[in-house]
């Protein structure tokens, strides 16, 4: 499929446009895809054209420090890869495990760890990344926007990443990976990698900036789109396929956005993935979360249920009241990777330095 330029995430206005454009909806949807299960040998998702089994491969991209100015860099050039990741010749050194960056929904690898994958490398980490599931403009005439990476169906994208993780895994020599991941690639994709595919012996820590552990409400919004769906204008979020006026399900399917609605506070997605507890045995888990979030809202639904020894739910303005960081620019956050890092690695833990850090632009 060719690429669409124009194709960065952004900022809360877009993205409850995007879901309030449902009720609006006014064009036919184009022929329906064929559902079915996802699995690890065919994950069923949308493969990234400049990202052959998911590796980054048009180019390396630069060290960026910004969440506007990555995401504008990889919508000009879908597949950069982020500078430090996917060296697949990279052994661990002891004591560390792999890391694999999972992105957020509508971002690809560089434009989500653009600043994480160098700062990473840098402190002698092997450091992984990787697209899949675009999102579709035109399915008739085969035009992806692929810098909008992981918005088709979360459950495609993990048993995608399972392949990937293993390919990590079996290039390295390490038993376990961990993994840092923003928003849908923090919380309920590789969640659903760990509960779903096998995960769970594969992955020894979890890194979750502000995601979405538990859907959202995006201010409310959801709940006027529960209303439009009650009263038969939509269907798509709690009652699948059923039949309204306009076939919203549908033209998610077509566009590949499945992960949209997916991720709406309460989805059957969410209640499954959460039901029978949140967290898996042997994997440790870290939160962290931010009071600005303008995305995962209420922001407490970042947080997981499962308190243990082994889960960590941190609010960022905890460790640091002056950083304003919300959610796009919580992936391009100094304090929010010191206190990453020092969860991954409590041996080498270093004093998190407070500064103050605006919303979305540093």
């Amino acid at each position: 499929m060719k690429s669409h330029p124009k194709s960065s995430a952004r900022p809360l206005a877009v993205l409850a446009g995007a879901l309030a454009s449902l009720v609006l909806a006014v064009s036919a949807a184009p022929n329906a895809m064929a559902a079915t299960e996802p699995t690890l040998s065919d994950p069923g998702g949308v493969a990234a054209p400049h990202s052959p089994a998911g590796v980054p491969s048009a180019g390396q991209g630069l060290m960026l420090t910004t969440w506007p100015a990555a995401a504008g860099y990889a919508a000009k050039h879908p597949g950069t890869n982020p500078v430090g990741a996917n060296n697949f010749s990279c052994r661990p050194t002891k004591g560390t495990h792999p890391v694999v960056l999972v992105p957020g929904t509508n971002e690809d690898a560089f434009a989500t760890w653009a600043y994480y994958a160098p700062k990473l490398r840098a402190k002698g980490l092997c450091v992984y990344s990787f697209n899949y599931n675009p999102l579709v403009v035109d399915k008739d005439k085969k035009i992806l926007a692929e810098s909008a990476t992981f918005a088709g169906d979360m459950k495609s994208s993990a048993a995608f990443m399972a392949g990937f993780v293993d390919k990590v895994l079996a290039s390295t020599g390490a038993e376990k990976v961990d993994l840092i991941g923003h928003s849908q690639g923090g919380g309920p994709l590789p969640r659903a990698y760990i509960k779903y595919f096998g995960g769970a012996s594969k992955v020894n820590h979890l890194v979750g900036l502000v995601p979405s552990n538990k859907g959202t409400t995006v201010f409310g919004i959801t709940n006027a789109l529960r209303d439009a769906e009650q009263a038969g204008l939509i269907n798509g979020i709690d009652t699948g396929d059923a039949p309204a006026l306009i076939d919203s399900a549908q033209l998610l399917k077509d566009h590949n956005w499945e992960a949209m609605t997916q991720q709406v506070e309460g989805s059957p997605f969410i209640t499954a993935l959460n039901d029978g507890g949140m967290t898996a045995k042997g994997v440790k888990y870290t939160v962290i979360a931010t009071k600005y979030d303008d995305v995962v809202t209420p922001y407490t639904n970042s947080f997981l249920d499962d308190a243990s020894a082994d889960t960590t739910n941190i609010v960022i303005q905890n460790k640091c009241a002056l950083d304003h960081t919300d959610h796009f620019g919580a992936a391009f956050d100094p304090v929010a990777f010191q206190v990453a890092f020092n969860s991954l690695y409590p041996d080498r833990a270093s004093h998190v330095t407070c500064r103050y850090v605006a919303p979305v632009i540093h």
